[in-house]
């Protein structure tokens, strides 16, 4: 799996700055955490413009029920379910992270496994110079 080292950098600091707040650490944010340190890490060019990254938009099929819808993956704070612009600290944020064009992944959503194909990776920031893009 790989990551550019910017999305790797804001994400730790991301990371820090929640288990810092809360003074614990939640399963999700260590299951990213763990995703994170074993990635390998590459420069932004360097990557593939089918892989989910940070600000990307993604177009999904619900496997189960044959929907199909667009998400963009984003830091925490930037979350709004109503504009399907989902958190990186979310089951399926962490999902489709790092992940390309063609794979199935697996996500727990309200105590259900649901699976989800990567259709298209309409947008990433990486394939379309925007190296700094951290926000939105």
């Amino acid at each position: 799996m790989n990551i550019s080292i910017l999305d790797f950098e804001v994400l730790m600091k991301c990371i820090l700055t929640t288990e810092n707040c809360q003074n614990t650490t939640s399963e999700d944010i260590q299951l990213l955490k763990t995703k994170l340190l074993s990635a390998y890490k590459v420069n932004p060019q360097e990557l593939a413009p089918d892989v989910v990254t940070m600000n990307s938009f993604v177009k999904l099929n619900q496997v189960n029920t044959g929907i199909i819808y667009t998400v963009k993956l984003v830091y925490p704070e930037f979350e709004d379910i109503k504009e399907w612009k989902v958190s990186i600290f979310s089951a399926l944020g962490r999902a489709i992270f790092s992940r390309k064009i063609g794979d199935q992944v697996i996500y727990k959503s309200r105590k259900r496994e649901l699976r989800v194909k990567i259709m298209d990776v309409i947008f990433q920031p990486e394939a379309n110079g925007n190296y700094y893009m951290k926000n939105q």
